[in-house]
């Protein structure tokens, strides 16, 4: 009897570990190299033409693919450029720092697979390197990582890499989250193509003003419907250049979906909409920002609104951070072009 239940208890682990094998079959573990694989750069970063990103943090991750007008999301979405050209100076010029020492060998194995950053490779179309990146080493100078062969397996053996001449981890090199990748232009447009510029300030509706581009160096500005026919067009000119570069901070991580909604429903600070001369048209709303803590200024007194960051919602409804610096000088009303503020030509040098 007590062999019988011996022989039971080593059939059903041997069945489990059956499942466990078939469960992991084709997945990351499935298959280990013979030798420890070490080769993570790749010279010729042209011929790679799609980069997966995922992390065991719960990231949505995000899937990179190169087109002849640069690199996008899988589904055409602006990502910013100078992040995957970071990650491709990083494969090109990766090298091992040393070798994991023998004792740390299983415990680093154990670091990784639980916890890591993930980059699959694509060259021509074809999955070519897949790469696991770890935590960086005590002393900051190098990153655990792991690389899989498509054809020779998952290296048994993770090495200490680094970039020749640089410090620090490289594993804030491979962002996962795709709303980091996003691009952060709110206007980015070239002064001629823009028809016209329709500044609302509801607090002082009085106040508000529209710019349409007649031609070249010709405009017309109206307060509410009214023209106003004196005005400075050097003021015009130069007020509409600064939609040339306007970029958001952050992306929103404070409000909830009800603080979100509340927010929308709220009077904004401003509204400005602009209409390119294809017909495009690109409306944000812009909200002061309360402080959730208690602030207080050099003097004491108790501040009510950030004064260095605003909220924006952008044209396709997604709420982000401003900074005043940024958008300060979009905020301007009617007056501003009978040439009352006085530094604006300063603001120009």
């Amino acid at each position: 009897m007590k062999n019988l239940k011996t022989l039971i208890i080593v059939i059903a682990v041997a069945g489990l570990a059956y499942l466990a094998y078939n469960l992991n079959k084709g997945k990351d573990n499935s298959k280990l190299a013979e030798e420890a694989l070490s080769d993570f750069a790749i010279k010729d970063t042209a011929s790679i033409n799609k980069l997966i990103l995922t992390d065991t943090e719960g990231s949505k991750g995000i899937n990179l693919v190169r087109t002849p007008k640069g690199w996008t999301t899988d589904k055409g979405g602006c990502v910013q450029q100078h992040l995957v050209h970071t990650i491709l100076q990083t494969i090109k010029h990766i090298s091992v720092k040393s070798l994991v020492p023998s004792g740390s060998i299983e415990t680093v194995n154990k670091s990784l697979t639980g916890h890591h950053r993930k980059m699959e490779i694509y060259q021509n179309g074809v999955l070519t390197k897949t790469w696991y990146i770890g935590n960086p080493t005590p002393d900051h100078y190098g990153t655990y990582m792991l690389l899989k062969d498509p054809e020779k397996g998952k290296s048994p053996e993770p090495f200490i890499m680094h970039m020749p001449n640089e410090n620090g981890s490289l594993q804030t090199r491979f962002i996962t989250n795709p709303l980091e990748f996003q691009c952060t232009g709110v206007f980015n447009y070239e002064p001629l193509d823009i028809k016209s510029i329709d500044v609302k300030i509801p607090e002082t509706p009085e106040l508000n003003f529209k710019i349409v581009a007649l031609s070249e160096n010709s405009f017309a500005l109206f307060n509410n419907a009214t023209p106003v026919n004196d005005f400075d067009t050097t003021m015009v000119r130069g007020y509409i250049l600064y939609y040339k570069k306007i970029h958001f901070e952050s992306h929103n991580s404070l409000l909830d979906k009800k603080g979100v909604d509340s927010l929308k429903a709220s009077t904004p600070y401003y509204s400005i909409e602009v209409t390119t001369k294809s017909g495009e048209v690109n409306k944000i709303k812009a909200w002061k920002k309360r402080f959730i803590v208690q602030r207080y200024d050099l003097e004491g007194k108790l501040l009510e609104f950030d004064q260095d960051r605003l909220w924006i919602l952008l044209n396709d409804g997604t709420l982000v951070v401003g900074q005043y610096h940024v958008f300060d000088k979009l905020f301007r009303d009617i007056n501003f072009f009978k040439g009352q503020e006085q530094d604006f030509q300063e603001n120009l040098q």
